[in-house]
């Protein structure tokens, strides 16, 4: 197996390590299967660019991610953060904070795209005389 690969190889499990304290013996024993089967999977690779795109398109890559999912589940993160599965049940208000945040993410992003059609030439011009056409019709009188 190409020196290369086997170092890809190794930062894949030492990404885990590096996010998660992981102590879990279930989960420890998952790892080394995971790492165990990818290196069975890359030894019929010389080239690296063909191991790393097989392995995106491989039943393997998804169950890297789902290892990620299964540790994020059950063990702290290295800086101590609490697994989601404690943190979701000491926090109940929990949907209502993402809900928030999402809200104003999208708020964000209207005012960066409203912004940023403002800026252009004919655009910016035309959504200015709608402002004013607007403001102006309020005080027309109208005809029932």
């Amino acid at each position: 197996m190409n020196n290369i690969i086997k170092a890809s190889i190794e930062s894949r499990k030492t990404a885990i390590f590096a996010a998660y304290d992981v102590k879990d013996q279930g989960n420890l024993k998952a790892i080394d299967n995971f790492i165990e089967r990818l290196e069975e999977f890359a030894k019929d690779y010389d080239d690296v660019t063909e191991f790393e795109t097989n392995f995106a398109t491989s039943p393997l890559a998804k169950e890297y991610s789902d290892l990620f999912v299964q540790i994020m589940q059950t063990e702290s993160t290295v800086d101590g953060v609490p697994p989601v599965q404690e943190v979701s049940e000491e926090y109940t208000m929990q949907d209502e904070l993402v809900d928030d945040i999402n809200r104003h993410t999208r708020r964000r992003v209207k005012q960066a795209a409203y912004d940023k059609a403002r800026s252009m030439p004919i655009i910016g011009d035309a959504i200015t005389a709608k402002q004013h056409f607007d403001f102006f019709d309020r005080f027309r009188k109208k005809d029932d």
